[in-house]
């Protein structure tokens, strides 16, 4: 195994043309995302149909190097689709959104045969990645056998893996003890998906369980020491869990985004006005105006802490093998911040909304509960207060969270 030298492209600026052209797409496949979006929360179903939608408008290899058949795209403009996506389906965002960090995960690896491999494949096969990494579920185990291992365990939680075509997970060899990451074909004999997805919200993004039993796992499929969550490893492969609170963070703010713009358009054209405002529609009552301003502000001000975290996990992503304890600690301790302000701006508009549509907004085929309900399940991914703790440790200490599966 050699530690690889190559060049992390997707975190180079975007081509302007390039970026617009999948912004456009992105749009598109919102459209097409909306048009239903209500009906597929409501079925709760594994969203099969939704990722044939984003395969077939082009969107899965975005960030593969052109070298290896991609589109060779940016995360700036990975983030942006991913919003795109958010705003319209939080569930279908979250699974895009993971898809590009699973996939992108493989390069932080020591193999550098089996990273450009399976890159060339994802583009060739217009592979979706899902992930089996749930750092509070016990770690799974590798039996070695002739040709590899057989890999057993569980995870209770595996957004995406249940409709992907390949999935990144680490396991202990059982006879040397040493930690190896793998990408698996998902639907190898003995990978069990639980199909047991029921939560308050996400419905639609196939979070259920996924468990390994003795399923085979090749020699050539293993990427290397699994060192995303240790500790003692190097910086640069325990970016993989800054890139988790990234995507969560950007969701949670597309969504709020989403609710703000339904509500408005709501407020618009179908809220009355109340009886004693003074005014005819309801658009043009001063108290219905400044919650407006006060919520979207509160948004725009998310957007942008995210933004900014997001430039400096990119930063971060672009030193390679070189980047220090310190350069990540910095990263950490700000994506801890958006943790924070993120959710908080999130849920007051996700249930602000409501204030500002009236009664009528609560039935439910309008479908304006599935933000706050959407939200309310991203955020509790890891609690907000550990993050703030986080954020004052370092202001009080100057100390950096210890890197792990969450931080």
């Amino acid at each position: 195994m050699t530690d690889p030298q190559h060049p992390d492209t997707a975190t180079d600026r975007p081509d302007p043309a390039e970026h617009a052209r999948w912004v456009a797409v992105a749009d598109r496949v919102a459209a097409q995302l909306s048009s239903d979006v209500v009906a597929r929360d409501r079925s709760g179903a594994a969203p099969h149909k939704e990722v044939e939608l984003l395969r077939d408008a082009g969107l899965l290899p975005l960030l593969i190097p052109a070298r290896n058949g991609g589109h060779g795209g940016s995360w700036l403009t990975a983030f942006e689709v991913v919003t795109r996506v958010g705003r319209a389906d939080t569930s279908i965002g979250h699974v895009l959104g993971y898809h590009y960090l699973h996939n992108w995960r493989t390069r932080l690896a020591r193999r550098l045969d089996v990273v450009e491999r399976l890159a060339t494949e994802t583009a060739a096969n217009n592979w979706l990645w899902g992930g089996a990494g749930n750092p509070r579920d016990a770690g799974l185990e590798l039996e070695p056998t002739s040709g590899g291992y057989l890999v057993r365990g569980k995870k209770f939680f595996a957004t995406g893996a249940e409709v992907s075509d390949r999935v990144i997970a680490s396991g202990t060899d059982t006879v040397t003890g040493q930690k190896y990451g793998f990408a698996l074909p998902t639907r190898t004999a003995g990978v069990v998906h639980g199909e047991d997805w029921d939560s308050l919200g996400q419905r639609a993004s196939a979070s259920g369980s996924i468990a390994f039993d003795g399923a085979f796992l090749a020699e050539e499929d293993i990427l290397g020491p699994g060192e995303q969550t240790d500790p003692d490893a190097p910086a640069y492969p325990s970016l993989s869990a800054l890139g988790f609170q990234i995507l969560l963070g950007l969701l949670a703010v597309a969504t709020a985004e989403g609710a703000l713009r339904f509500a408005a358009e709501y407020t618009r054209t179908k809220s009355r006005a109340w009886a004693t405002s003074g005014v005819a529609e309801a658009a043009d009552d001063p108290l219905v105006r400044v919650r407006y301003g006060e919520l979207e502000s509160q948004v725009r001000a998310a957007r942008a802490l995210t933004d900014r975290a997001g430039a400096a996990w990119m930063a971060a992503a672009s030193r390679g093998w070189e980047l220090t304890h310190a350069e990540r600690g910095e990263v950490s301790v700000e994506l801890s911040a958006v943790k924070v302000v993120t959710t908080r701006a999130a849920l007051d508009a996700t249930q602000g909304v409501f204030e500002l549509t009236g009664a009528r907004a609560t039935k439910t085929g309008t479908g304006l509960d599935r933000y706050w309900r959407d939200v309310r399940t991203l955020t509790l991914h890891d609690p907000v207060s550990h993050k703030a703790i986080e954020v004052g440790d370092h202001l009080l200490r100057g100390a950096y969270p210890e890197p792990s599966g969450y931080s």
